[in-house]
């Protein structure tokens, strides 16, 4: 069977049912990780907006996908309503795709099922699926012959408070309708504005003005040292950054130690940049749109910030299919000619070598979908949900206590509805706390803070210790138990090792004070 006689035979209607049901099940089977948890911590540990602004800060996130947590805690104060959340914005911009964006059947079928928004964009709640939400709103009102300026710039303002990197987005939609608005007219030789006209970006410009200083107030508040000093520029970051591009696009992500492997993906994405604006150059807008936010994010990259997983590198894959898809439908917008000559356009499109090559792009994300996915339904992407139910349904759920390191700590606490002792900031914490915490604590020494937590706290006399992967005691169990003084005593109770993610591993003992009982 030809992929034109697939294509024929797919059902749009059918795709996004089965899309709703296997992400169903893959949300009530996926186990929050730290990021994930952390940012659910912060909404319930917050009273207010102004006290969720506060704790958010440290982060150095804007505060939209924050603020949209704290709603759904207040609607149900459980884990799972961010995630009902996140799902419901998944399914959101499937549907929009599935719906509106001008690709084939089985192009489409294969993007609803691809890694980002099957997997990394839908099961992680995270805010990049806001991102993806807003970038496709966006580009079906940016394609119109005529839009509104307040509603674009409305886009505009939330994207520059998701996100850093969705920064890069926000100002390709800002150059593309402002290029637009001048370019109009100049072929009209009109530049008298009506009062509308003036009004409308009188409103635009505040918004815009406010939104950047609410984001910079946010990015700019984060525990990272952001200054002159940590702004560099190198050949290598900028390979990296390309690299970057590849992984976002292709899925492959070059070794960053390796010159050569870095040469070689640099010069593949830029064949793939070049590729994708020749092929849309036809449409001012979205050439705009492509190249100013390809340019920005390679540069924060280069020289801010070179991302640490998919999920950033996936903003890369965002602007190239909302480039397509612009450009598409900005053609279609402006097309007068007939309606066999457009279906006749889209015939030849459909068969054009730059389509065939984005269906194999999206048959590479296809399979990475499919596959984590069903990986994530299996295998726990965190062994914290385990840890909790363990702890709850033991002896051990009224016990203190004690845990190292904060930062993989954040999960376990979550489910568990409980505080824990960090080391870290010297007190019961639940998420991790950027500022006024000690960061120079080593995990070789996790014996060392557990003697001093007994220490000071010599009315506890039995504790209960969860330590992260790389935290865990090296001690032999197996020989008896391990002892800290002639009164405390530290046994092994139980490790959690099956994970995904190797940090959140862990391992359970139970530390116990000798009680003299003096007889007469």
């Amino acid at each position: 069977m030809s992929i034109r006689d697939l294509n024929s035979k797919i059902s749009l209607k059918l795709v996004f049912i089965l899309y709703i049901a296997t992400t169903l099940v893959g949300v009530s089977s996926h186990v929050l990780w730290r990021d994930e948890m952390q940012g659910w911590l912060v909404a319930v540990g917050s009273s207010n907006v102004f006290e969720l602004w506060n704790n958010n800060a440290p982060s150095g996130h804007p505060i939209v996908y924050p603020l949209l947590t704290f709603i759904s805690s207040l609607i149900y104060e459980n884990p799972l309503s961010m995630q009902l959340m996140q799902w419901s914005f998944a399914a959101i911009c499937v549907l929009i795709f599935l719906r509106r964006a001008p690709f084939s059947k089985f192009q489409k079928l294969l993007f609803t099922f691809g890694y980002f928004p099957f997997w990394e964009y839908c099961l992680i709640s995270r805010h990049y699926v806001v991102i993806q939400l807003l970038s496709f709103i966006g580009v079906i009102h940016v394609s119109k012959r005529n839009y509104s300026l307040v509603y674009i710039s409305f886009l505009i303002a939330l994207l520059l408070n998701t996100h850093a990197l969705a920064w890069s987005i926000a100002i390709g939609f800002f150059i593309a309708i402002a290029d637009d608005f001048l370019y109009k007219r100049l072929r009209k030789g009109k530049w008298e504005f009506s009062s509308v006209d003036s009004l409308s970006c009188l409103a635009s410009a505040i918004l815009l003005f406010i939104a950047s200083w609410l984001s910079l107030n946010s990015l700019f508040q984060t525990s990272r040292s952001i200054d002159s000093a940590s702004i560099e520029v190198s050949l290598k970051s900028i390979l990296v950054a390309f690299g970057r591009y590849l992984g976002g696009n292709i899925l492959i992500v070059p070794d960053s130690s390796r010159w050569l492997d870095l040469s070689v993906s640099a010069a593949v994405s830029v064949a793939l940049i070049i590729a994708t604006i020749l092929y849309i150059w036809r449409s001012r807008k979205a050439l705009l749109f492509y190249c100013s936010s390809i340019f920005c994010l390679l540069c924060f990259n280069a020289a801010v910030y070179s991302g640490a997983g998919s999920r950033h590198f996936g903003i890369y894959f965002i602007i190239v299919m909302a480039s397509i898809w612009l450009c598409r439908s900005d053609l279609s917008a402006s097309c007068s000619s007939s309606v066999a000559n457009v279906k006749e356009s889209n015939l030849i499109e459909s068969r054009s070598g730059f389509s065939l090559f984005l269906s194999a792009i999206l048959a590479i994300h296809f399979f990475a979908g499919i596959h984590r996915v069903s990986l994530d339904i299996v295998y726990p992407y965190s062994a914290s949900k385990e840890v909790a139910a363990f702890i709850t349904n033991s002896e051990y759920a009224d016990w203190p206590l004690f845990g190292t390191r904060d930062v993989e700590l954040a999960s376990v606490s979550g489910y568990l509805g409980k505080s824990i002792y960090y080391p870290e900031i010297n007190r019961l914490g639940t998420f991790t706390e950027w500022v006024n915490r000690n960061s120079s604590l080593s995990r070789e020494k996790s014996l060392v803070y557990i003697q001093e937590y007994m220490d000071s706290h010599p009315n506890i006399n039995s504790l209960l210790v969860i330590l992260s992967n790389s935290s865990n005691l090296k001690h032999n169990f197996g020989r008896g138990d391990l002892k800290i003084s002639d009164d405390i005593s530290i046994e092994f109770v139980k490790s959690f090792l099956r994970s995904y993610n190797k940090p959140e591993r862990y391992y359970i003992y139970k530390v116990g004070r000798a009680i003299n009982v003096l007889s007469e």
